[in-house]
């Protein structure tokens, strides 16, 4: 648990004792961790994998709104009142989690303010990121929220290699056309334009990207 960025600042006894509370689990990639509806009374950090969350709207169509990474909780809405599930959590590969119950983590937190203040940024960031994920999806064009992505993922999962960022992470067109409220077609299409460019380099189950201040551009974004 020293590996979460959440609690990093707990003594060797806290640290003790919040052990005893968790549990750990597997799943394999494809697998469901929960579904809408389900009950929220689990906190969840990703200790090997990624997970997917994805929203799921009335016509089925899925819109992945984040892919968590290695030492990244999820499910923290729980903590902020979330009786009931409102996402998907897939495995995106196969995982290994540390769950924790809501309870448990929040009687914790009560005899440690610096936990708890740490729980309450981390919600309100949360909430900050998907304001800013709907706000690119109700006001930015496919193009824009394309190269937004690409280098989001560069930051997160990328290494510098020769003149770009090779993006280490398993990553289908479907995928990304989800995580950017679009459809595949569309996605491969632009992705295809963006190669041709010269912004990118597309090979067998990688991305690299050759022109990282090209993408700024077309994302509007200042360097």
């Amino acid at each position: 648990m020293e590996n979460f960025d959440l609690f990093k600042h707990l003594s060797m006894l806290e640290m003790e004792r919040l052990r005893q509370r968790v549990k750990t689990m597997k799943y394999k990639r494809g697998e469901i961790i929960y579904l809408p509806g389900d009950p929220g009374d689990t906190v969840y950090f990703l200790k090997q994998g990624q997970v997917k969350l994805d929203y799921l709207d009335e016509s089925g169509r899925r819109l992945t709104l984040k892919i968590c990474h290695r030492g990244e909780p999820f499910g923290e809405s729980a903590l902020a009142g979330e009786d009931n599930r409102n996402l998907i959590a897939e495995a995106h590969e196969n995982v290994e989690l540390c769950a924790i119950s809501k309870d448990d983590l929040l009687q914790f937190a009560e005899d440690n303010s610096g936990l708890s203040l740490r729980i309450s940024k981390l919600i309100g960031m949360r909430l900050v990121e998907l304001e800013n994920r709907l706000e690119d999806l109700f006001f930015k064009d496919v193009p824009t929220r394309l190269s937004r992505l690409l280098l989001k993922l560069g930051k997160d999962f990328g290494n510098e290699h020769g003149h770009g960022i090779e993006i280490k992470m398993k990553i289908t067109h479907q995928d990304m056309a989800d995580l950017i409220g679009s459809r595949r077609e569309t996605t491969s299409v632009i992705l295809g334009e963006f190669e041709d460019e010269g912004l990118i380099e597309k090979g067998h189950g990688h991305i690299r990207l050759k022109d990282v201040k090209g993408l700024k551009d077309k994302a509007q974004l200042l360097d």
